[in-house]
């Protein structure tokens, strides 16, 4: 079945005579209209009880852009033809424009490689894309939030994770305990000193940080004096007292936690890590992605912004580290939900010691792309069932 949309008009409309169609989440009517001559078409995949299934990728502004459109443009653009392929419809749309007199969002043509503002139907399910932590702390997200409850809209992965709240989260559960390194709140300088002496060798992370940004080393050396990394330099201190008053307001600016620094595991003379993505499907947490990252230019991160490279899975990939992971991904779906609102799609960057232990370094509720393909054609097929699923529990996936 097809669904058609008229520019000057604004309107949505059907070819198929005698028959009554409903989209998103306010069931509004799509009605019969014969002459679709010349109209933008959209093939519709037809859901239980004559609906449409709508898909609204929620992001914000940003006025530096040809589009204007903020957040992951090549993301977007993937998913939502995946998903128009598929008979959904699906658009890009910003707070501003839900808040509106009514609902506007952007629909990408394939035709012309442009992002097109067209009138829309409130969409049933919401992809949290918003880029940046702070939005998501405003009165205009907790505006939209309530907005969501009152249309009964679903909400799919309600905010950014916090580091040091998903550490404690995480802590409460047996099976996981072993997995996370000894993490402290910075906060309290006699607290880090005393952590620091206790372990010798920490990481600083920024607790709403991401990508590697703003991560930190620091190593106590048997003599007492401190020597502080970062990606691209170092810092020596006679003590303590010297690193904190230097650091002490960058540090609590920001919001950091001091970590364990875990010994890892190398290949060819570099660290790597662990990136798995994980979606929600029929009650359980399911690895739809592995890969590898491993350090190149520096040894403190593996994030490929930050010079690391891909590695093939393939050659590392045992059967225990297969169930290991998966463990793992469950667990932390059902914890991180439990706390948090349900997260549907998630990805765990797992370090490996010298010993063979994994450890949970960061839990991401907003992942970005693979660079590996085939992880994000998983990706688009598994979101894809997962926002039918929890639109229509009872459909049977063809």
């Amino acid at each position: 079945m097809n669904i058609f949309y008229d520019v000057p008009s604004e309107r949505w409309s059907h070819n198929e005579e005698d028959m009554q169609l409903y989209a998103g989440a306010a069931n509004e009517e799509i009605p019969f209209k014969q002459d679709t001559q010349d109209q933008a078409l959209f093939p519709i995949t037809l859901f239980p009880g004559n609906r449409v299934l709508v898909v609204g990728i929620l992001t914000s502004l940003d006025p530096k852009k040809e589009s204007g459109i903020g957040g992951n443009l090549t993301l977007f653009q993937n998913l939502s033809q995946y998903l128009s392929n598929h008979g959904i419809l699906a658009y890009v749309f910003t707070v501003e424009s839900l808040l509106s007199n009514y609902m506007k969002g952007f629909i990408f043509s394939s035709q012309t490689n442009t992002w097109n503002e067209v009138k829309l139907p409130l969409p049933d399910i919401v992809y949290n894309r918003i880029p940046k932590r702070g939005f998501e702390a405003s009165e205009s997200f907790q505006e939209l939030l309530s907005f969501f409850k009152e249309h009964r809209i679903t909400l799919f992965n309600p905010h950014f994770l916090d580091k040091y709240l998903m550490y404690e989260a995480l802590t409460e559960d047996g099976s996981l305990a072993r997995h996370l390194p000894s993490t402290i709140d910075l906060s309290d300088p006699t607290q880090l000193a005393d952590f620091l002496h206790f372990h010798k060798h920490i990481y600083l992370k920024p607790c709403k940080g991401s990508q590697g940004k703003g991560i930190y080393t620091l190593l106590e050396k048997p003599d007492g004096t401190l020597q502080f990394n970062s990606l691209k330099h170092q810092e020596l201190y006679p003590d303590f007292s010297a690193f904190w008053e230097a650091n002490k307001a960058s540090l609590k600016k920001r919001g950091y936690l001091a970590q364990r620094a875990v010994i890892p595991k190398k290949l060819n003379g570099h660290r790597y890590d662990y990136r798995i993505l994980v979606h929600y499907e029929n009650g359980f947490y399911k690895v739809t992605g592995k890969g590898v990252r491993m350090s190149q230019t520096q040894e403190i991160t593996t994030h490929t912004p930050r010079g690391g490279k891909l590695f093939p899975y393939q050659q590392l990939q045992t059967r225990p580290l297969n169930r290991k992971l998966a463990n793992i991904a469950q667990r932390c779906g059902i914890i991180l939900s439990r706390k948090f609102g349900f997260l549907g799609e998630f990805s765990i960057d797992i370090g490996e010691d010298t010993s063979g232990a994994l450890f949970i370094y960061e839990v991401n509720s907003k992942p970005m792309q693979f660079d590996e393909e085939e992880i994000e054609a998983s990706r688009l097929l598994h979101l894809k069932n997962l926002f039918i699923e929890l639109t229509f529990p009872n459909h049977i996936r063809k």
